[in-house]
């Protein structure tokens, strides 16, 4: 059975929101925090543009809005957990 889209934009933003997670969790301490949101914002919004790797047509899902509105806790989820566990595990605190 395949995926639908939703399903399709729900993993492409959590996989995004790991990386991002990943890379908040190592420049934490270095870099002040505020930056840090500047950029976790970045990543979730540079994601609307590789929707095509989730084979979503962006103007039949109902454009950018949409996708984003659909995404945005799919994205949380996997940037504070991921981030929360890499900087714990790893001690870079």
């Amino acid at each position: 059975m395949l995926m639908d889209e939703k399903n399709r934009l729900g993993l492409l933003f959590t996989g995004v929101g790991a990386v991002a997670g990943i890379f908040s969790a190592i420049v934490t301490g270095s870099l002040p925090s505020i930056l840090i949101l500047v950029i976790a914002i970045g990543f979730f919004y540079g994601t609307s543009y590789i929707t095509g790797f989730a084979n979503v047509d962006m103007l039949e899902y109902g454009g950018r809005r949409k996708i984003l509105q659909s995404g945005i806790f799919a994205f949380l989820q996997g940037w504070l957990v991921i981030w929360f566990l890499v900087y714990e595990v790893a001690k870079l605190y």
